[in-house]
């Protein structure tokens, strides 16, 4: 949890966590979900969604500027990515 804390916002990639702990990630996955209840890809997606929420509510920044720092590819795969975890578009998030 605190490597996910320090590089959630550069690395989305379960592999990046398994490689840096010397474990598979399959292994790395089992044993935190036999901990947590969650799966390591869906730590990395709860930060980054809980990440990506307080930046829409708290800063001035745009979306494409927000998908940049959360590093997702392109504004558009942020807005797909954000719809499937909220159920609505970070425009309508930033809207309530």
């Amino acid at each position: 949890m605190r490597l996910l804390s320090e590089a959630y916002i550069k690395e989305l990639r379960v592999n990046y966590y398994a490689k840096e702990l010397f474990l598979t990630p399959k292994h790395l996955s089992s044993v935190v979900k036999e901990v947590s209840g969650k799966t390591a890809g869906e730590w990395i997606d709860v930060f980054v969604i809980f990440e990506a929420k307080s930046l829409l509510k708290s800063s001035q920044k745009n979306i494409q500027e927000i998908s940049d720092e959360l590093n997702f590819a392109n504004q558009s795969f942020f807005g797909k990515y954000f719809k499937h975890y909220t159920g609505m578009s970070p425009k309508e998030y930033r809207k309530l």
